[in-house]
């Protein structure tokens, strides 16, 4: 198993990405670059960082929260139209409680709705008439910034391919059957009364995420929060202007554990009134495709090779 990864930092560190968003192409090299020198540090000692001036307007995913919210707050016999139905197909509606992503723990305090592809069919479009073309404009900004991305991260680590880690994810937005990429609408809805929360249940347990890297969009009202090296816990800011990155347990392992894969969690809150309103996110897992065999790009073989694949469909059935 991949070891836990732990942040050593107490804060979140934050990165201006002007330089390489959009990347400025294949034929350059910015391996020594500051940019890329503070995305390494950031990436090999918390796991997390908060990218500004990265490219995706604050307009589109005000939008994207907005189409979102209008799609929650409809009744749940719509919403379960429209219901994921396994890790064969990963797109649709996934009904609170019904992920625990800390399987020790009860069900999450949540909703979610999962678009795999980019182009996919089972959208609410009868409901929320915006919903699909905000999403699918959203979707192909975050694919561009995730491929800068992995560029980035790529001329860091110096690979001899630096461009190995994007070829990788060439089938980005083309659905499961080719890459597992996923754009995650996540509502949290008020909270019912304290006796009615089961006992070690959380908005979203601890866990790492999936995959390679993962952009995160939020909202003000906060509650996540990124375990440290002491077992602590960080709680992330908020900040509009940026998004928030950070890496999956599939590219700790391919990096034999130069980047971390760190845990995090979104608690319930303390306040009163803040367990009355309704929290919002938007993630975008990144995923490589299928059938890429990833192995330790150091040739350490630390971990075993798995293939993308097989690595996403164990830890989603683990989940659900």
């Amino acid at each position: 198993p991949i070891a836990c990864a732990m942040a050593t930092s107490r804060s979140i560190p934050v990165v201006d990405f002007q330089q390489l968003s959009p990347w400025p192409g294949e034929d350059v090299s910015l391996a020594d670059s500051p940019t890329i020198q503070e995305l390494h540090a950031a990436f090999s000692t918390v796991g997390f960082v908060f990218l500004t001036n990265h490219g995706i307007g604050r307009e589109l995913i005000d939008s994207a929260f907005e189409v979102a919210r209008t799609f929650f707050t409809r009744p749940l016999t719509e919403k379960e139209k429209y219901s994921r139905i396994d890790s064969s197909d990963n797109t649709g509606y996934v009904c609170l409680e019904r992920e625990s992503v800390d399987p020790s723990k009860p069900g999450d305090l949540k909703e979610c709705y999962n678009i795999t592809p980019i182009r996919s069919e089972r959208l609410p479009d009868a409901e929320v008439p915006r919903f699909r073309a905000v999403v699918t404009e959203l979707y192909e900004a975050c694919m561009r910034l995730s491929l800068a991305i992995l560029e980035a991260m790529g001329q860091a680590l110096k690979l001899k391919d630096p461009h190995y880690f994007a070829k990788a994810h060439a089938a980005m937005g083309e659905g499961d059957k080719h890459n597992f990429t996923t754009m995650r609408l996540l509502h949290y809805p008020p909270l019912p009364p304290d006796s009615q929360i089961k006992p070690g249940q959380l908005r979203c347990g601890e866990h790492v995420d999936y995959g390679s890297i993962t952009l995160l969009f939020q909202d003000p009202s906060g509650g996540l929060q990124v375990k440290q090296a002491d077992g602590g816990y960080i709680d992330v800011p908020y900040m509009p202007e940026a998004v928030l990155v950070n890496l999956g347990a599939l590219m700790q392992q391919w990096t034999a554990d130069v980047y971390l894969a760190t845990p995090h969690r979104v608690l319930i809150p303390m306040e009163e009134a803040k367990k009355r309103v309704v929290r919002q996110s938007l993630a975008f897992f990144v995923h490589p495709d299928n059938e890429v065999l990833v192995e330790c790009v150091d040739g350490s073989n630390k971990y075993p090779p798995i293939t993308a694949a097989n690595d996403t469909t164990r830890r989603l059935d683990r989940t659900f």
